[in-house]
């Protein structure tokens, strides 16, 4: 009964992104219970049930949080995100992008008492990331997106090996394969709430260069919460940028006009052929009535700008 459920909110997701014109889909993550701990809980000694309490998200969030109380190895000899992906695009001819969490975003959203540091603890992870990847990549996805929003809290650990990391995630996967990165800087609690701490904007301009010799095909950044110094664009010399033109936790909807302008100032500074547009992230606070506005002004403007 509740795989069906799931089946049914899965195609209307993706049938209704198709109708309003998105060339590159999800499947809206329907099945997790956030975007970090249904990987962890694929990972044997990843415990649900030895919480810890933790302050993380540098001071935004805090709570229990699963563990880490062992070595960490995939609890079936089978990776499992390449299944779910061809569930998902069995469901519709529209390409489906397949998203999961980044070594430093796991860490960042958990607790470790297991490994010595971080880093150890990193590197492992890489290594649970990229079987997954190479798996998806075998299944056939196109499109696929690590989730990084960490990075952003925590530059200088992006700089020192979290960017390096990342990048090993992808090793083996081929050319054939969008190799996507996302760096929102965080969500809020509850739709137009104005004093949540997101992360500071300005790091973009810290990580681009390490990020643009990274060979990712595409960074995705926020600009629709708050507008990024356009300069920033410039640092990316041959990655595409995924530029967020609407905001996610906002309920005011963006105009055609004012998407379209924000972008034609954008353009000012990067080739048209290597900006996507996109909103800042996921839109799970959105009622269905604004996030259809929001989309369809998106797409309009994408297609208005010759």
């Amino acid at each position: 009964m509740m795989k069906s459920v799931v089946e049914k909110a899965l195609a209307e997701c993706m049938e209704e992104q198709t109708a309003l014109g998105i060339d590159v889909i999800t499947d809206g993550e329907i099945r997790r219970e956030n975007y970090i701990y249904p990987f962890c809980r694929h990972l044997k000694n990843f415990s649900f049930e030895e919480l810890t309490f933790k302050t993380y998200r540098n001071g935004a969030c805090s709570g229990q949080v699963p563990t880490v109380i062992g070595p960490l190895e995939p609890t079936s000899a089978d990776p499992w995100c390449a299944t779910e992906w061809q569930e998902s695009q069995a469901m519709t001819k529209t390409p489906v992008k397949y998203t999961m969490p980044g070594p430093m975003t796991i860490i960042g959203s958990t607790a470790n008492k297991f490994y010595q540091h971080d880093k150890e603890l990193s590197e492992v992870l890489v290594k649970l990331v990229n079987r997954e990847l190479l798996a998806l990549a075998a299944a056939g996805c196109k499109y696929i997106q690590i989730d990084e929003p960490v990075m952003v809290r925590n530059p200088e650990i992006a700089m020192d090996y979290g960017i390096d990391h990342l990048a090993r995630c992808f090793e083996g996967v081929g050319p054939e394969i969008e190799k996507i990165v996302h760096l929102c800087c965080g969500y809020p609690n509850c739709l137009d709430q104005t004093d949540y701490l997101k992360a500071d904007p300005s790091v973009y301009m810290d990580l681009a260069e390490k990020l643009d010799n990274a060979q990712f095909d595409a960074v995705s950044i926020e600009d629709a919460h708050c507008h990024n110094n356009l300069a920033l664009l410039e640092k990316f010399k041959k990655t595409k940028v995924i530029f967020g033109v609407v905001a996610i936790a906002k309920s005011q909807v963006e105009t055609v006009e004012e998407i379209k302008s924000r972008v034609m100032e954008a353009l000012k500074h990067i080739p048209k052929e290597r900006i996507i547009l996109a909103p800042d992230c996921g839109l799970a606070f959105l009622p269905r009535n604004i996030l259809r506005q929001k989309l369809s002004n998106m797409v309009t403007a994408a297609k208005s700008i010759v």
